[in-house]
């Protein structure tokens, strides 16, 4: 059963975590370390996610924290501490795979590859005494994120290694298929559709439908491994490659969707899977970024509703939705209030996936479903935030794009104020 669609966030932690928090610096400087770790991994842990164990037994804590595929395993005696996780075995090791680790041990600060027992792993170690919960906090964050996203580059590039101590749940074979299905689907569809029209008269509208692309499999299939790398590099070349006009970003983005698409069965198979984390990617944002993203983008939604190509003017306010899951770690609330522009632009998927909510019925938005669900994503973070209220009276129901953009006059009235 699907918990929740998007990527996983950490951000914005609750009061009974952050009071965690404060009890294990205190506990660290009253130099009582095995109880400061012991409450570093409680603020750790998410209940829902039930991703990070902890245990202390003759005054030494052993913990595991889950984060994508990869478990990451440790210990302190009170003396040292250390973490390490397994990311791929071998038979024998190449001179280029050697060369990539060392590559890779530049860009790290707290942890490092190292070799041992045919097997890579990367590694964290530190004196207690230099070891802080703010220092471990980000050394096991890298040590998390590294691992989970090495194993995936390192298998990909280097066909000697092999997976290993994968920490995963495997879809059944329909769930996978219908990933599967989607994803070619709404590849094909995209580069189909802007084959029926003059790139440079679109090329706004053709950024947006490609982006909203990437964003909606990141989003609705959550991809991992090769795929959910092929999105980043998408969405990082466009945000970055400021030597680049819009045609240059439009024909590299086809390119790069060509291959996805022309990716075999297997290779796409491979990548769906469950996970549990406990380290988002996105960094923690505060709501007024999303709401730039909001007031900057949809006034681009005229042009293509007064000329009749509405399929891009909800393309653009579903990039809007899919963007801010994708860069930003937003409260629960807001990711969640997001989240359901996204679901309900693509019910069919959500239909055929098993997915319990139907937005949509008949073409007809589900209104009474739409505000129920409204008020109990805001409720998400009203203790948190007495202030927080959406003002549900003012959504038109009329059309996805009119609701779509009175819900979004909603969201940007929020307050995230204590």
């Amino acid at each position: 059963m699907i918990k929740f669609f998007g990527r996983y966030s950490d951000a914005f932690k609750p009061k009974i975590k952050i009071d965690l928090w404060n009890e294990c610096e205190e506990l660290y400087k009253e130099k009582n370390y095995i109880a400061s770790y012991s409450k570093f991994f409680e603020y750790l842990r998410d209940e829902e996610e039930n991703n990070v164990f902890a245990t202390v037994d003759n005054g030494v804590i052993k913990f595991q924290v889950l984060q994508g595929s990869k478990e990451i395993r440790g210990f302190s005696d009170g003396k040292k501490i250390s973490a390490i996780a397994i990311v791929a075995d071998y038979d024998k090791l190449g001179v280029a795979v050697m060369r990539r680790l060392m590559e890779l041990n530049y860009t790290l600060y707290y942890s490092r590859f190292a070799v041992k027992d045919n097997r890579i792993v990367l590694k964290f170690d530190s004196s207690v005494l230099d070891c802080s919960p703010t220092k471990l906090y980000y050394a096991l964050k890298e040590v998390c994120l590294k691992a989970d996203k090495q194993d995936d580059t390192l298998l990909d590039d280097f066909t000697i290694l092999k997976p290993a101590d994968m920490k995963i749940e495997q879809f059944t074979d329909g769930d996978i298929n219908i990933r599967m299905n989607y994803y070619r689907r709404w590849i094909k569809e995209a580069l189909d559709r802007v084959k029926l029209v003059n790139k440079e008269q679109f090329s706004g509208g053709i950024t947006y439908l490609y982006l909203d692309l990437i964003y909606r499999i990141d989003y609705l299939l959550q991809p991992h491994g090769s795929i959910m790398n092929d999105i980043e590099k998408i969405s990082w070349n466009y945000f970055n490659q400021e030597n680049m006009n819009l045609l240059q970003h439009i024909e590299s983005m086809e390119e790069q969707l060509n291959k996805m698409l022309a990716r075999s069965d297997e290779s796409v198979k491979k990548n769906f899977y469950g996970i549990k984390s406990t380290f988002g990617l996105a960094p923690p944002s505060v709501s007024e970024s999303a709401y730039d993203v909001i007031n900057k983008n949809t006034g681009n939604v005229k042009w293509y509703i007064d000329n009749k190509h509405e399929d891009f003017a909800l393309a653009i306010l579903e990039y809007i939705a899919g963007y801010c899951h994708f860069s930003y770690g937003l409260n629960k609330s807001l990711r969640r209030l997001f989240g359901m522009v996204i679901e309900m632009l693509n019910q069919d998927y959500l239909d055929e996936i098993g997915y319990a909510k139907k937005y949509v019925i008949n073409g007809a938005l589900n209104s009474e479903l739409i505000v129920s669900d409204i008020n109990a994503y805001i409720a998400l973070d009203k203790e948190e935030y007495p202030l927080l209220s959406f003002d549900v009276s003012q959504l038109k129901f009329g059309s996805k794009i009119e609701f779509i953009k009175s819900f979004y006059d909603g969201i940007i009235k929020l307050s995230y104020k204590n």
